[in-house]
């Protein structure tokens, strides 16, 4: 079980991940095919989700630092071998995040001076 952990505790930050991204795609209405949705704002709880997200990417790597002595030199060959391959993939999903929610927050921008110039214009 040890030789699998920090392969089972990767594809765990990446599924956490996707799961911050597609709750942003789907509060930031990225699929809507309107051109100005009304959008809310990035709510704390998705920001949250994204420190943990940002945590949890790099618990694979610790963890593997730390059980290295105790995995199979077969496994461990194997780990060594997609190594940066799976930084990669960890570092990409965290800055994919980062542009939802960005996208997100100026889309709710937009949304909340649209409310105020109709307020505005209805006096």
């Amino acid at each position: 079980m040890t030789d699998l952990m920090p392969m089972l505790l990767w594809v765990l930050s990446i599924l956490w991940s996707g799961g911050v991204c597609t709750i942003t795609a789907v509060r930031g209405r990225f699929l809507s095919g309107e051109r100005h949705p009304e959008v809310e704002p990035v709510s704390w709880n998705v920001v949250y989700a994204q420190v943990a997200s940002v945590v949890l990417v790099a618990v694979p790597f610790i963890t593997l630092i730390l059980t290295q002595h105790d995995i199979d030199p077969g496994m461990m060959a194997f780990y060594e071998r997609f190594l940066i391959a799976g930084a990669i993939v960890g570092v990409a999903m965290i800055v994919l995040e980062w542009a939802l929610m960005f996208m997100q927050a100026k889309r709710a921008e937009r949304t909340q001076m649209d409310r105020v110039l109709r307020s505005g214009a209805h006096r």
